[in-house]
């Protein structure tokens, strides 16, 4: 069967994203929170399904593409109420870095689910996708402005060396936003296995930083159809969230709902506050928050400008993304520092890499597009 082209794939998704967004009623009690489930439109081309979402008898969350026939569908959940500054983590079994290269898992806070800000504001991604190109990064970290088109970006390469559990965790502050990914099951204050770390701190930040209590949500969609034509199924064993100022959990081994975790305490201040959070049991004390060690790379974009870190790739395409109207956003970063300072010895990560004259054209249309997607594929 003839590849479809990443063209046509970015005009399916549009045109997809375009579509009503029908929510459905089903909702899901899981980690102290509950949880609207997509039932229709959502990112992608393929849309949400609440049979592609479930929580098994460990409480195990479980996300699924399917396919039925010919009709492939996705899974999308939101939580009810809003969370603010503080660490988020996920604790996750499956294979992020070796994905079809046309599926992406979504861990975000989004604002313009609730009404907070214009589509291209107010969020905060972590994703793992290779965006339609088989040999392109698999990994990005983006974080929208409050206001303004300002956008932060770090896309790298990672590799868990053949095994499938990781842990993906954010800390939201007013003024910064510090990613992680370690390899294994690691508590919100471990900081063993570090695949790959990045500080955000941009010179405005009550501009270029959310400030508002946000929506959080998952998902596993469809860039393109899956080019192997398989399932694919991704357990979200823990989620926690910490709010800031709260104690973060002791950083013996993870796996359980260990932890602090609640909806409330943790808005900002002058932002929306969350309310009716429910708190996880337990929680291990441990003071101090998670920090980076060495490596990471604080990037802040301005108009016009990419930038890149040694052996990183710079590319703005043009120093514009797509918003949701089509207007140029200036400013988006893109690139890599090379691997962190404490970097686990059983995995492996690398910048996203350079163009080269062979696979010039191809790369730089990829770029092209995941800059568009990046606007468009927002819409709801």
């Amino acid at each position: 069967m003839k590849r479809t082209s990443p063209w046509l794939a970015y005009a399916l998704g549009v045109g997809l994203l375009a579509a009503p967004r029908l929510v459905s009623a089903a909702e899901l009690e899981w980690k102290g929170y509950t949880w609207s489930v997509t039932n229709g439109g959502m990112a992608g081309v393929a849309e949400g399904r609440t049979a592609n979402v479930s929580v098994d008898g460990s409480g195990y969350l479980h996300l699924k593409i399917q396919k039925n026939g010919d009709t492939w569908t996705a899974a999308e959940i939101f939580t009810t109420t809003r969370l603010g500054f503080g660490t988020y983590q996920w604790q996750i079994d499956g294979p992020i870095d070796t994905l079809d290269k046309n599926v992406v898992v979504g861990l975000f806070p989004y604002g313009p689910a609730a009404g907070i800000g214009s589509d291209g504001t107010n969020e905060i991604d972590i994703e793992y996708s290779r965006w339609g190109v088989a040999n392109g990064p698999n990994g990005d970290w983006t974080n929208y402005p409050a206001s303004g088109s300002t956008i932060g970006e770090l896309s790298y390469t990672f590799s868990l060396n053949g095994g499938t559990l990781s842990t993906s965790r954010f800390i939201w502050t007013q003024s910064s936003i510090e990613d992680f990914l370690l390899a294994g099951l690691q508590p919100p204050a471990s900081m063993a296995s570090l695949i790959k770390s990045w500080k955000y701190s941009p010179v405005n930040p009550s501009m270029n930083i959310p400030q508002q209590a946000l929506p959080l949500g998952m998902n596993l969609w469809c860039f393109a159809i899956p080019s192997d034509g398989k399932d694919v199924e991704i357990v979200v064993r823990d989620f926690q969230f910490v709010p800031e100022g709260a104690n973060i959990g002791g950083s013996g081994g993870g796996g359980g709902a260990s932890g602090a975790s609640s909806a409330s305490g943790g808005a900002p201040s002058g932002g929306a506050t969350a309310s009716g959070g429910a708190t996880a049991s337990g929680g291990a004390t441990a003071s101090g928050g998670a920090t980076a060690s060495g490596g990471a790379t604080s990037m802040t974009g301005s108009a016009g400008l990419a930038s890149a870190g040694a052996g990183g790739v710079s590319a703005a395409a043009g120093g514009a993304a797509s918003n949701a109207g089509g207007a140029a956003q200036p400013g988006v970063l893109a690139g890599a520092a090379g691997t962190s300072a404490g970097e686990s010895a059983g995995c492996s990560c690398s910048s996203a890499p350079r163009s080269s004259p062979a696979a010039g054209l191809p790369w730089l249309l990829a770029l092209l597009l995941f800059a568009r997607e990046r606007g468009a594929r927002k819409q709801r």
